[in-house]
């Protein structure tokens, strides 16, 4: 899937205005390819990276079919010297510090503000219920991922840390949270947002069991085989 051409035909690039829904019509809407960005619902199905015209391509864990592989299972264990405080997602000082050295990372920078992914005014409550996970080093904040629920889905809407931190797999660490909490809530799917169908930096979401694709063609869900780590530079 990954190695699919790039059409230029059927382009979808489509936003709309973030207001609140019900939880139902977010299950709905993530499971249509959208997401959320700021102050606006957006999918699309045509973009670019390094310069390469590319396609995106929506992702989800079935949460039912997830199980933690060994490396995950290590991730875990590595961080347990942390402090996780879940709570009502919170936009403040701390948090738009966070997002200036999390995107410091990336070559190509596209935002300069947190508030490009998660609403400012009322990220607890737009669209819906938004939750936080808040990690800690002593009184140090060096991650903090936001995530909205949904009935039975859940989108892993952002997450920031301190590049400082590299080692300990942050990104993977509150998202691997997410989704246990998911699971634990009783919820079907937990979405984490596009990748590419060319190598990215985003690739570390196919590194999922429970990985299921939409195809834009079609708006059907297919199952997708995990792929670790290691095997990500070959494709």
């Amino acid at each position: 899937m990954l190695r699919a051409p790039t059409y230029l035909e059927n382009i979808i690039d489509e936003r709309a205005e973030m207001t609140q829904i019900s939880p139902e019509t977010l299950d709905r809407i993530l499971s249509e390819g959208w997401r959320l960005l700021g102050y606006r619902f957006l999918r699309h199905n045509l973009t670019t990276w390094q310069k390469q015209l590319c396609n995106t391509i929506p992702l989800r864990v079935r949460l039912a079919d997830f199980d933690l592989s060994k490396s995950q299972r290590k991730i875990l264990r590595q961080n347990e010297d942390l402090r996780v405080v879940s709570g009502p997602a919170q936009f403040d000082e701390a948090r738009e510090g966070l997002f200036s050295q999390h995107e410091a990372r990336f070559a190509e920078k596209q935002s300069t503000t947190l508030a490009s992914f998660l609403h400012r005014d009322a990220p607890h409550a737009y669209p819906t219920e938004g939750r936080e996970l808040a990690v800690y080093l002593g009184d140090e904040l060096i991650a903090c991922s936001f995530f909205h629920w949904g009935k039975e889905a859940v989108s892993g809407t952002y997450c920031v840390f301190s590049p400082e931190f590299n080692k300990r797999s942050l990104g993977t660490f509150t998202m691997l949270l997410e989704i246990l909490l998911a699971k634990e809530r009783g919820m079907a799917f937990y979405y984490h947002g596009y990748v590419h169908n060319i190598p990215s930096q985003f690739d570390y979401k196919l590194n999922l069991s429970g990985l299921e694709a939409m195809s834009w063609k079609t708006s059907k869900w297919e199952k997708m085989e995990r792929i670790p780590a290691q095997n990500w530079r070959d494709l």
